[in-house]
């Protein structure tokens, strides 16, 4: 995010490096694994595919039009999204909650908090247009971690999930910016001397990311955890923007109200409090 607010490439462009770059990386290790043989799982790993694709696109473009700080902020109601999304799938363990009646009350306090600042952010003509951008992101990446928490822990084991992630799915993530390019009909550059070391740069963290938050999702009781310390990410662009003197302040106050909001989630979670979903 911090690199396309300064440089302001075409999205589809390094979504196509991201995508296709880690799986030419990893494709190597499909000779050390079973492929997967159930339909299902295929379905997941191919619909996993289509929402990086959208997620990475939008997540550059709205980058570039609106800065990294302001988009990194909007992001984070995925968390929301990802919690509530995945207490419909499991309903049981939603249940379980309503045995720990303190617990449940300021899980609740929590959550409503960090949806007041929400709508505190919404309150500018700017700031909404930069919600309304950036919402294909957040449905994208909420839909993201819960499908590979069932990647990460459907498949036979740890390895094979991981392995099929980052060939398979990135795969079809580039093949997804790809025929998004084409559509755009635009004549940006997809192969420089820039593009290369940007590419790199892009495939190597992204590869990291990839395996550090699968691991994580594969052991963590709710997604929307690991995706609440994923969105922590706008303190460290903002602390940056002010290194460099680059303006950030779209939804400033209301924006890390509700990080204030997700620091308190995690604390409740991870503490020894009880809670297990």
């Amino acid at each position: 995010m911090l690199f396309n607010q300064h440089y302001k490439l075409n999205g589809y462009v390094l979504g196509i490096w991201r995508g296709f770059g880690i799986c030419l990386l990893f494709a190597p290790f499909l000779f050390f694994i079973e492929i997967p043989q159930d339909s299902k799982y295929w379905g997941l790993l191919i619909m996993q595919g289509i929402c990086i694709g959208i997620y990475d696109s939008r997540i550059f473009f709205a980058s570039a039009k609106f800065g990294a700080g302001p988009t990194s902020r909007f992001m984070a109601v995925t968390v929301l999204l990802t919690t509530f999304a995945w207490w419909l799938l499991t309903p049981q363990k939603f249940l379980q909650l309503f045995t720990q009646g303190n617990l449940l009350i300021t899980l609740m306090l929590i959550l409503c908090g960090f949806s007041f600042c929400y709508w505190q952010m919404l309150q500018s003509e700017v700031s909404r247009a930069a919600a309304v951008y950036t919402l294909p992101a957040v449905l994208a990446l909420s839909s993201m971690s819960i499908i590979t928490k069932y990647i990460a822990t459907d498949g036979r084991s740890l390895w094979q999930g991981l392995i099929c992630y980052l060939t398979i799915s990135t795969f079809i993530s580039g093949v997804y910016n790809m025929l998004c390019y084409r559509l755009q009909k635009q004549n940006d550059i997809i192969i420089s001397k820039q593009m290369l070391k940007t590419g790199t740069l892009l495939v190597a963290f992204s590869s990291v990311l990839i395996i550090a938050k699968t691991m994580a999702l594969r052991i963590a009781p709710n997604p929307g955890y690991v995706t609440a310390l994923l969105l922590i990410a706008p303190l460290f662009i903002y602390a940056l923007n002010q290194h460099y003197k680059i303006s950030d302040t779209i939804s400033l106050e209301a924006g890390f109200a509700m990080i204030f909001f997700l620091i308190l989630l995690a604390f409740l979670v991870n503490g020894d409090y009880g809670i297990i979903d």
